[in-house]
């Protein structure tokens, strides 16, 4: 199904009370491109594209029926949902997962897509881990229309440097991330780990105290504690460069310009 035949980081999810609160960050500031979205059932999920095809999604309520997305964002609110691995084979990385005593759940199947879920607390990550097998051909046919009111085009999109994470153990994240999920160890600190899956595909974990970088970054006590802007070659080491965006509470996730690279 997965037509790359590896396993690669393929989208964060943020959850939102509308699509519209993520556009003026995600669509207008990062530049965004409308890929798809809709209600699928109790939800609706709103996928943007930027560099490599690296995605964010803006996933809301939908529906009359208070489903997980209404649950979510009643006890949460605002704020990173779920990241989400494209995966050739589901039955392979739930056995290679299983080998670190993780427990999964199932989630929804298709006749061209399915999926399956690490919970944040069982697997030491505190944010949602979701695995998807999907048939690459099949999906790229649903491609509707922008919804009523998406910005017009008003920048480029963005270069994805990475998410910052914060795991209960940066020696199980090894595991976890560069063992199960197959990511590749492109530096390594104490307390921390940058894993990666191609340019703009990055995971930048750490277990608290650890900070590469400046307190701020790392204000969110676990999970998904930032989203960093900048040169895909960027190293923890440019943190220092570090600048915030403004924070807009609607969304929820803390995102961060970080000048430096090759």
């Amino acid at each position: 199904m997965n037509g790359s035949g590896r396993i690669y980081l393929e989208h964060l999810a943020v959850g939102t009370e509308r699509w519209a609160d993520g556009y003026p960050m995600l669509a207008e500031n990062l530049g965004g491109r409308w890929v798809h979205g809709g209600d699928a059932g109790g939800f609706a999920p709103c996928q943007l594209a930027y560099r490599n095809d690296m995605r964010l999604e803006i996933i809301s309520p939908a529906g009359p029926e208070a489903g997980f997305m209404r649950r979510f964002l009643d006890r949460s609110g605002p704020g990173p949902h779920h990241i989400t691995f494209a995966v050739p084979s589901l039955e392979a990385a739930l056995a290679a997962v299983a080998t670190l005593g993780v427990t999964t759940f199932d989630g929804r199947e298709l006749p061209f897509r399915r999926e399956a879920f690490l919970h944040p607390k069982k697997a030491g990550i505190g944010t949602l881990l979701q695995l998807v097998e999907s048939d690459e051909e099949v999906m790229s046919q649903f491609n509707p229309p922008e919804p009523d009111g998406f910005p017009a085009r008003a920048a480029e999109p963005a270069d994805i440097a990475w998410i910052g994470l914060t795991a209960d153990s940066a020696e199980f994240a090894a595991d976890l991330f560069g063992g199960a999920l197959g990511g590749d160890l492109a530096e390594s600190g104490p307390g921390w780990h940058l894993f990666s899956w191609g340019p703009h595909r990055r995971l930048l974990v750490r277990q608290s105290p650890a900070r590469p970088g400046m307190p701020a970054l790392w204000a969110v006590p676990a999970g998904v504690a930032h989203l960093a802007i900048g040169d895909p070659h960027l190293s923890p080491s440019d943190l220092r460069t570090a600048q915030p965006a403004e924070y807009d509470p609607r969304l929820g996730l803390r995102v961060w310009y970080v000048a430096g690279g090759d």
